[in-house]
């Protein structure tokens, strides 16, 4: 096999290889809009195409869900056709595109002889979704699947970056049994038309921001949002920030924290069409990514790739990827983000910036993406140290015989099957961060309170309280211990609600510490919802006994796995202003 290291791969040294190959790329989903896993999947499909072009090669690609007119060039087969022909080509390759437990394919993939590639595109770590236990979970099972899968020894994993490398070693995964292989983006093809029109910054006088990325907790929208409040107060220019991509449930958070900066305009355009995209990249002025975690960045390189200047937080992956940006910042300051912001007001800085955002962009080629598959491919050939020798540090290949020496023991060690599972340990340089003492706290707090429920009347004079802060809610400001409603027009339905709590068994009840003003509105509903049974129970209230009196519900905890939300509800729209402090919770008897 031909095979290329693409630490020293040059453009003018690619070819079209020509042998044959059995590959079949498979993903479970192939349906959705902005789908960047299953994206990934039918380029790698079509790379192999063109790489391995002998008539005698068969390569194919299979989804368990898919929509043939999301991807009409494309012939994806289903499940049933994946099976026949992995029994056709029990030699063949199967590159598995990752994107949670799938454990019926993971079951069927350990039990084949032959090697498979799991493609691994990175997880969110929990500590993100520590408040979001459906996330929570989805996250820890992701790992926790991985950590079951990383040690069989059939199996090899293609990951997208050092960082996910270093991500897969701290869960147990061996150093020799990965390749880096970069994901794909549209605008990493050939094909994309990278002439651009003469840009200049903010030439109409407003500061165009953009940020693409999923709207979720991590991805740093609020900094984004005050760094814009601080490039308008510097530059005394209207500032619009735009986000596009999948919306999660946090966004109303983001809304609320960009009602606190109302003299910046503030846009979400959700899930975009690929020509809605790229008409984003254009009228933008900057792109700031201010992201927690990346397990690449792709936008980041879509926006430079545009021709927008692009400044980052260069922290997970994209710390050893915009290692050469100029505006790639180490450190979280938003003062040096915003001066960032600001300098590209003087064209020659704006200048050098585009220049040198180019000379990035060379490390990210499909060119070089060729070179990583087949480098990554090497690792399943019998004999081949290639995958051996990336995995040592550059001191000891400085000194071939002694390299030699350790890689001829690792290829035995490989040889020889062990029973010694790898030792629980921590992956050697993460730090403690503010993230975790709060999930610690978290933990701490709450396994207290379950450890000693049936004490709880004695130790708090008979209530638990639930702050304001824990629960979610439509259009409502937190205030320091209070949630208020400011005075306005609200719909009706659910307005308060949350926060998802699991109990000990028995009896308890609630009741709802809040006051209601409003000219039009004669009663406001509390109710108690559970997981498993939906809606328990629940009371009208008119205004006027609100007044003097605050509504408590009863409701009855039988199972430990059962969650419960609190919630307060209009029947009607209505004027009016509300104030939330909580609820007190009273368990009246256990078991």
């Amino acid at each position: 096999m031909l095979v290329r290291n693409c630490s020293r791969f040059r453009r003018s040294d690619f070819i079209k290889v020509s042998f044959t190959m059995k590959l079949a790329f498979l993903v479970q989903g192939l349906f959705e809009k902005s789908d960047s896993i299953g994206f990934d999947c039918v380029y790698e499909y079509k790379r192999a195409i063109n790489l391995f072009a002998d008539a005698g090669s068969d390569i194919r690609i299979f989804a368990e869900r898919f929509d043939l007119a999301r991807h009409p060039d494309v012939p994806v087969e289903g499940l049933e056709a994946f099976h026949e022909w992995c029994a056709k080509n029990p030699e063949g390759t199967v590159v598995y595109h990752y994107c949670g437990a799938w454990r019926e394919m993971d079951a069927f993939l350990t039990d084949r002889p032959t090697p498979s590639v799991i493609r691994w595109h990175n997880n969110t770590s929990p500590w993100f979704y520590f408040s979001k236990e459906i996330y929570l979970v989805h996250t820890l099972e992701g790992f926790e699947n991985i950590v079951a899968i990383a040690d069989k020894p059939n199996l090899f994993f293609w990951v997208n970056s050092l960082f996910t490398r270093d991500q897969f070693i701290a869960l147990g995964g061996q150093a020799s049994r990965s390749a880096v292989v970069y994901p794909a983006s549209r605008y990493l093809e050939n094909t994309f038309d990278r002439r651009r029109p003469e840009r200049r910054f903010a030439p109409d006088g407003v500061i165009n921001m953009l940020f693409v990325g999923r709207v979720v907790q991590h991805k740093g929208h609020k900094s984004i949002i005050s760094v814009a409040e601080r490039v308008r107060q510097e530059t005394g220019k209207p500032v619009v920030v735009r986000f596009a991509g999948r919306e999660d449930d946090v966004k109303s958070e983001i809304e609320n924290h960009a009602g606190n900066h109302p003299d910046v305009e503030t846009v979400f355009h959700g899930e975009v069409s690929d020509s809605e995209l790229e008409e984003l990249y254009r009228i933008s002025d900057v792109f700031l990514c201010l992201s927690e975690h990346e397990g690449f960045g792709l936008p980041v390189f879509e926006a430079m790739r545009c021709g927008l200047p692009t400044i980052v937080w260069s922290t997970t992956a994209l710390r050893e990827l915009m290692v050469d940006h100029p505006l790639g910042f180490h450190y979280y300051d938003l003062n040096m983000f915003a001066a960032a912001v600001i300098a590209l007001q003087d064209e020659t800085v704006y200048k050098t910036v585009l220049a040198a955002q180019e000379r990035v962009l060379e490390s990210y080629t499909e060119e070089i993406v060729d070179a990583q598959i087949l480098d990554a491919l090497a690792l399943l050939q019998r004999g081949s140290t290639t995958h051996i020798q990336a995995a040592l540090p550059a001191a000891l290949r400085a000194e071939p015989e002694l390299a030699h020496a350790v890689m001829e023991q690792m290829q035995k060690g490989e040889s020889t099957p062990t029973v010694v599972q790898p030792a629980i340990r921590d992956s050697g340089y993460n730090l403690f961060s503010r993230y975790d003492i709060e999930t610690f706290r978290k933990f701490f707090d709450r396994a207290e309170r379950l450890r000693f429920a049936q004490f709880e009347n004695f130790k708090n004079g008979g209530n638990y309280r639930l702050e304001p802060r824990e629960f979610r809610h439509h259009n409502g400001k937190l205030e320091g211990d209070i949630l208020r409603f400011a005075f306005g027009r609200y719909p009706n339905g659910h307005l308060i609600f949350g926060p998802y709590r699991d109990f000990p068994l028995g009896d308890y009840t609630v009741t709802f510490d809040l006051s209601v003003i409003s000219r039009n509105l004669k009663k406001i509903v509390v109710d108690v919802n559970s997981r498993d049974k939906g809606l328990i129970i629940q009371r009208a209230i008119s205004l006027a006994n609100l007044s003097t009196t605050m509504p408590s519900l009863r409701f009855r905890c039988d199972s430990t796995e059962d969650e419960f939300e609190f919630r307060v509800k209009a029947k009607q729209a209505f004027d009016g202003e509300i104030v939330f402090r909580g609820v007190l919770l009273r368990q009246t008897s256990s078991h």
